[in-house]
């Protein structure tokens, strides 16, 4: 649908007027609302849409975090539910609790599954197996397979020399 006062830009602003009974529509495009001073809605920033998104899906606080601070950056978990963004990147793993279900709500996913810059210097598959190599690195030191752990460093060193 065109603007009806310049009738040349698509009409993205639909005012309905009711006077006296009588309904009376107009279709202007942006600039067209702008000249004739229509109130346009405010514009809402990314934080304020987030934080509202978070609200609207919050079917609980995490009782356990009502507590915890990133000791890196010292964000709350109810500051960052208040402003929508987080201070560093550790905060997605305090979080991670209450981050996942917001996350998987909103996208249908936890992990990302969209386009890859084109710019993107490293190959994406060798730097995630590189990430899932190190974090079963991580988790054989922690429960002391040490004979498994040097298997995924000689994995890792292989991948790397490899570049």
């Amino acid at each position: 649908m065109l603007c009806e006062n310049c009738k040349e830009r698509p009409a993205t602003f639909h005012v309905v007027e009711i006077t006296d009974g009588e309904k009376r529509e107009v279709h202007l495009c942006e600039q067209c609302a702008r000249d004739k001073k229509v109130a346009l809605p405010p514009s809402l920033s990314l934080n304020e849409i987030l934080s509202s998104l978070m609200e609207a899906h919050a079917e609980k606080d995490v009782p356990e975090l009502s507590d915890v601070a990133c000791p890196d950056c010292g964000m709350t978990y109810a500051e960052f539910r208040r402003t929508g963004r987080l201070g560093c990147q550790r905060d997605y793993a305090i979080f991670e609790k209450a981050l996942l279900p917001f996350l998987e709500k909103i996208q249908g996913a936890t992990n990302h599954k969209g386009k890859t810059p084109r710019r993107a210097t490293q190959d994406t598959g060798q730097a995630t197996e590189l990430l899932r190599l190190r974090r079963e690195l991580n988790d054989a030191i922690a429960s002391e397979r040490y004979e498994e752990a040097a298997k995924l460093r000689d994995s890792i060193r292989a991948l790397r020399e490899g570049q």
